[in-house]
């Protein structure tokens, strides 16, 4: 019986090439996006799965909450440094803790022994490098190829994972007992232990390990201060849980925890709430920082699984409208079945089996088309994406389910109408597309398919509109031509600064310098909670604390409201504020602020001596934050230096001359303000990508199916366009004979898709603290670019197709 059903549907197949190939192509397409997205958001929601303890590792994170209105005024995962301590003092139940300072970018030095330093080989690493505890590589899955991490609870010892050692020594077989030097101030660290490199879905890339024995070395002061008030984001603490607890059956614990420990508790003007966050949690979660910071929203998940599923329904409904419309030219077979005794059940199951051999060709091909795109889609969204059916037998999986359910969604609606014909009617050839009963349905699943394709064009539109806004919305400052010099940090080199700032404002080309610990909008913050003019309490917000010089607000053009610039200090000792701290502490006018005190310890008392213009120290996705900005020379990062665009070039090569001049033994890195600030919008740019291909496909898969119908009309009215051409009739009016009904259908499917575009892109925009306005001008631009593409098929099929050609008369004697 199967076999005789494999033949029918191959005799079919090759007598209907167009057909087949239609069908099989416009699946394969929707087939192919909806394994790449799968793929994608699969990818996403495993980061760390292969983790043994996943389900006991946890990360300290805090959340504050205003005491007197209720409001959560932040999440931080980072944590005081003395957290981790009292942790295993007040929960001795935990397996293990660890402390982890993240150091973020740094400049190795891997020195030749015999060598001179100008020879020594230097590297500069811009993540994955940490301060770590050897608890952490005991919760964690690593496999080691040399020494393990217990020599980490010493000082000056490190471990490095595969990729690193090779690129330090050439082979890691040659690391262990090697020594490397970081910073410029060159702290030793001393390779006890190399592993292998984990898994890229993980937001645990741990690249380099250095005991966090060092860093208590090296931060003396920090310690001993035993400070719960600050929290720098770098600082973060891990923990396993015993075996059968789980996070939530902390919470009581902690509060006492926090009661005991935080003065923001003990004062009562904040509330500070800490909980164990699993790791599983870890990525998507969006109130708090990752390592990695390359999670997908939920949101954009969702939009992603979205457009995978109607790319999927837009192809099976295509097979549906081209099988519907051909089943005509099948009416005597299936007349002739029935008569000879085929129950309805039995054509059902042979159509059945002859969509799923196309399916099956079909998914083949949308399993080659995905991995031809897959190079691209990996490149666009910077994950290391596999489709191979060994190492992620989920995708095969994937096939299969998607298989059967492209099958039944397909095949089993044009089955029932193959099936419910009269077999009388059908053998004395009176079934036509006029009188099939599921006319009206396919129509509908026409509209059905341009809702989809006209979605996501408003889609695209709006998406590229907002990010256009991104570009071009002011900030505050001038992000143009601005570039940043890293700067070594060691107390010698700091001497050199007024040196290396004097000699860059010399280069020809170079508007203005200045020292900074950070951009003006950066992703980082260095939250601080402070005291007002007084008060015993600290205020129960907190402000984003960064350090300048005085050249700050000339280099970046932010402008001065009220007030002066602080006069040159190499430590903290005046203080300019933004507006938006001005209107937070009740102060109507600029001036009136000026000469009140702020404090961060209750002991240093710093006057507030000008007020700035607010500028978004963040991306525009968050309202402008309260901003203090404080001279401090040990705390400059970069030397930010205003370029002229017309001399860019030579100035840029001037530059690297004066900063190797000035420090011969460190790397010279820059970067430029408005690639970071780009750098904000990596997901919305990903976003607009996305939907700009799926609304490519979903108008590829539409005028596909369009096209198979138009051809198929076409077919069917052979004599009626010959007599009309005899009678005379031009091209345009046949053209819109064809055209007239689609476009109904178009506009159709245009009245449904404005108002469901308009809501759910303006849903998308609330997610943005500054967004453009929705135009209804977005609307009709989406109709207009799939309408004269319809009509142009149509064309293009009346112009070429051999059954629609020159010869009238033997179109009038057809039939």
């Amino acid at each position: 019986m199967f076999k005789n059903y494999f033949k029918t549907a191959w005799r079919n197949l090759r007598n209907h090439k167009a057909y087949a190939a239609i069908n099989i192509f416009g699946l394969a397409i929707g087939i192919g996006a909806s394994l790449l997205i799968f793929v994608v958001i699969h990818y996403e929601t495993t980061y760390d799965n292969f983790e043994s303890n996943k389900d006991k590792i946890c990360r300290v994170v805090t959340t504050y909450t205003s005491s007197a209105n209720g409001e959560v005024t932040g999440h931080e995962s980072g944590v005081p440094i003395p957290l981790p301590t009292a942790l295993r003092t007040e929960f001795p139940q935990l397996k293990k803790v660890a402390a982890v300072w993240n150091i973020g970018g740094a400049q190795i030095h891997i020195p030749t022994p015999g060598k001179d330093i100008a020879d020594e080989k230097r590297v500069k690493q811009n993540d994955g490098l940490y301060f770590t505890e050897p608890d952490l590589f005991d919760m964690f899955d690593y496999t080691w190829l040399a020494g393990n991490a217990k020599r980490l609870n010493e000082p000056h010892t490190v471990v490095l994972n595969e990729s690193l050692a090779n690129e330090f020594f050439g082979n890691w077989k040659n690391a262990m007992g090697q020594t490397i030097q970081m910073w410029s101030f060159r702290i030793p660290l001393q390779v006890v232990g190399v592993y292998k490199d984990l898994p890229s879905n993980t937001d645990m890339e741990v690249k380099m390990g250095a005991s966090y024995a060092t860093f208590r070395s090296i931060n003396t002061d920090w310690f001993a201060r035993n400070d719960w008030e600050s929290l720098p984001w770098s600082s973060e603490c891990f923990l396993l849980l015993p075996n059968g607890n789980n996070a939530s059956g902390y919470i009581s614990q902690l509060q006492n925890f926090t009661r005991k420990y935080f003065p923001a508790e003990v004062n009562g003007h904040t509330k500070v709430t800490l909980a164990f966050q699993p790791l599983t949690d870890m990525h998507l979660n969006e109130d708090y920082y990752t390592y990695k910071g390359d999670a997908l929203t939920h949101k954009e998940l969702l939009s992603l699984g979205l457009i995978g599923f109607f790319l999927l329904l837009v192809a099976c409904v295509n097979f549906i409208n081209l099988a519907t419309a051909q089943s005509v030219n099948r009416a005597k077979e299936i007349g002739v079945r029935k008569v000879l005794g085929s129950s309805r059940s039995q054509i059902l199951k042979q159509f059945l089996n002859e969509t799923a051999y196309i399916t099956f060709i079909s998914v083949i091909t949308g399993y080659l088309l995905a991995q031809l795109a897959l190079p691209f889609i990996s490149s666009l969204m910077q994950k290391k994406l596999s489709l191979s059916l060994i190492q992620n037998p989920s995708v095969l999986l994937f096939l299969v389910l998607l298989g059967i359910t492209v099958n039944f969604l397909a095949g089993f609606y044009p089955g029932l109408v193959l099936s419910g014909f009269n077999p009388i009617e059908a053998i004395k050839s009176k079934i036509s597309t006029n009188n099939i009963a599921g006319i009206s349905i396919r129509r509908g699943l026409v509209v059905f398919q341009f809702v989809i394709a006209q979605f996501l064009i408003m889609g695209t539109i709006v998406v590229l509109q907002q990010m256009q806004f991104f570009r071009n919305q002011p900030m505050g400052f001038d992000k143009n031509a601005v570039a940043f010099i890293e700067l070594p940090s060691d107390s010698l080199d700091q001497l050199k600064y007024p040196y290396l700032k004097d000699q860059m404002l010399r280069v020809p080309g170079i508007e203005a310098a200045g020292f900074t610990m950070d951009a003006p909008a950066s992703f980082g913050s260095n939250n601080n909670s402070f005291y007002f003019n007084n008060e015993p309490i600290k205020k129960d917000f907190m402000v984003n604390l960064q350090y300048a010089d005085t050249s700050y607000l000339h280099t970046f053009h932010i402008q001065l409201m009220a007030g002066r610039i602080s006069y040159p200090s190499d430590t903290a000792h005046e203080l300019l504020v933004n507006e938006t701290l001005v209107k937070k502490l009740g102060f109507r006018n600029d001036k009136d602020i000026l000469g009140k005190t702020i404090s961060f310890d209750q002991i240093n008392k710093l006057p507030i001596v000008g007020v700035m213009h607010d500028f978004n120290s963040k991306s525009l996705k968050e309202p402008v934050s309260p901003f203090i900005l404080a001279t401090n020379i040990h705390a400059y990062n970069y030397i930010a230096l205003r370029i002229n665009p017309a001399s860019m070039q030579s100035t840029l090569v001037q530059m690297q001359k004066t900063f190797t001049h000035t420090y011969p033994t460190y790397m010279y890195t820059l970067d430029f303000l408005d690639e970071r600030i780009a750098h904000f919008y990596t997901a919305e740019a990903l976003a607009s990508q996305l939907f700009k291909i799926a609304a490519f496909l979903a108008i590829c898969i539409s005028c596909l199916g369009l096209y198979g119908l138009v051809s198929f009309m076409a077919a069917q009215k052979t004599k009626e366009v010959g007599i009309r051409k005899v009678l005379g009739a031009s091209v345009q009016s046949i053209v819109y004979l064809f055209s007239k009904e689609f476009t109904i259908l178009i506009g159709i499917a245009f009245l449904i898709s404005a108002p469901l575009g308009y809501y759910l892109m303006h849903q998308w925009l609330t997610g943005f603290y500054y967004h453009i306005g929705l135009s209804w001008l977005v609307f009709p631009f989406a109709l207009n670019n799939v309408l004269p593409v319809c009509i142009f098929q149509v064309c293009i099929y009346l112009q070429f197709t051999p059954h629609i050609g020159c010869n009238q008369h033997s179109k009038c004697n057809a039939g």
